[in-house]
């Protein structure tokens, strides 16, 4: 039989031949690293973020002076459109940027918060036979748990440091003193008994601390999955997002703190009670009152430092673990995935293209 002009000169026994050696197809899919690191080097991640961190804090805050670039109601009207642009450069160039706290201070803060959140963290989770059924597998609430505990801690070491700072800042006193530690160094040398009342007022620091801090990690424990899977940038939106819910859900908590320790200072008599304090409120201006001054702190700008804390632990625990192990690095894949959960093993939804290893 001829062969017709479509099948002329083909033959089954002519081999496709490339100009290297056949490999498998290499398919990577991106998926969350969960860190598997020893505690020196888990430590060392911790430090160096914080350390970062630190450095960065007082330079995101000195970015306030920058507000009358905005349309911010208050700021953008006190100075006049063509002035505008010599007075940014004057608060460039003006500005102290690494004024405030000392990065010690702030790198030992933010130490004690990652260090007992990954502790409280992997205490919660499950054993083994568990995690493989995973029965009870619910980590969003181990997340929501530990960041409350977390918060628990941190108003219990923070709190006595507190009541020293607000006592030396005290205007009008029998006594003037230098700093929280001046405070100190006098109750212990003429009457040490007073230090017993120094976690007066705790409850109400510790139930701020804890909602601020489990809303903050909960939810960028509850998120991390998902920040991952699609940018880093997604995780730090998520961060910031946790971080900003943190601080608008303590701020009830510490405005009442704040003006009832006002009013007690010119209170004679029986003091003022949160309860009562807060009934009046509610009587006179609405239960929203509490609410005044939030947006005026800059809860925006405050939230930066602890989205790009959580940012940076999440992202370098992840790296410093692949560069450890190098087979649990995934790569190049679009994952659909739920939102908050590892449950469902993530699968590639389109496949690469095949590769060819070259000699």
């Amino acid at each position: 039989m001829q062969a017709t002009s479509g099948t002329a000169g083909y033959h089954t026994s002519f081999g496709y031949r490339t100009a290297g050696e056949f490999t498998d197809p290499l398919l990577r899919v991106r998926g969350y690293t969960e860190p598997q690191l020893t505690s020196p080097q888990h430590a060392a991640v911790i430090l160096a973020v914080s350390f970062v961190t630190a450095c960065l804090k007082q330079p995101i805050a000195k970015l306030e002076s920058f507000y009358f670039i905005a349309d911010v109601p208050g700021e953008s009207n006190r100075i006049y459109g063509s002035d505008k642009r010599a007075h940014f450069f004057r608060t460039l160039f003006s500005t102290r940027w690494f004024t405030g706290h000392s990065i010690l201070w702030n790198t030992s803060e933010y130490v004690f918060l990652l260090s007992v959140f990954t502790t409280l963290r992997n205490a919660l989770s499950l054993s083994e036979s568990d995690k493989k059924t995973n029965r009870n597998n619910n980590n969003t609430a181990r997340g929501f748990i530990a960041g409350g505990l977390t918060g628990l801690a941190y108003a219990a070491v923070r709190h006595p440091y507190d009541v020293l700072r607000a006592t030396a800042d005290v205007v009008e006193g029998p006594k003037q003193f230098k700093s929280a530690g001046d405070v100190l160094k006098t109750a212990l040398r003429e009457r040490p008994s007073v230090l017993l009342g120094i976690y007066k007022g705790f409850t109400a620091a510790a139930c701020g601390r804890m909602v601020q801090f489990a809303a903050q990690f909960g939810i960028y424990n509850a998120t991390r999955y998902d920040g991952v899977y699609h940018d880093t940038s997604v995780l730090f939106l998520y961060c910031h997002l946790a971080a900003f819910l943190g601080q608008l859900l303590q701020y009830p908590f510490m405005s009442l703190k704040y003006q009832l320790r006002l009013r007690n200072q010119f209170t004679r008599g029986q003091p003022i009670t949160y309860r009562s304090y807060i009934a009046e409120i509610r009587s006179r201006h609405g239960i929203s009152k509490i609410y005044d001054g939030f947006f005026t702190s800059r809860p925006i700008l405050n939230a930066i430092p602890a989205a790009l804390l959580m940012t940076l632990y999440d992202l370098y625990t992840r790296r410093y673990t692949e560069y450890l192990h190098p087979e649990l690095q995934k790569l190049n894949g679009e994952v659909d995935q739920p939102l908050c959960s590892v449950r469902t093993a993530p699968y590639a939804e389109s496949l690469p293209k095949y590769q060819f290893g070259q000699k």
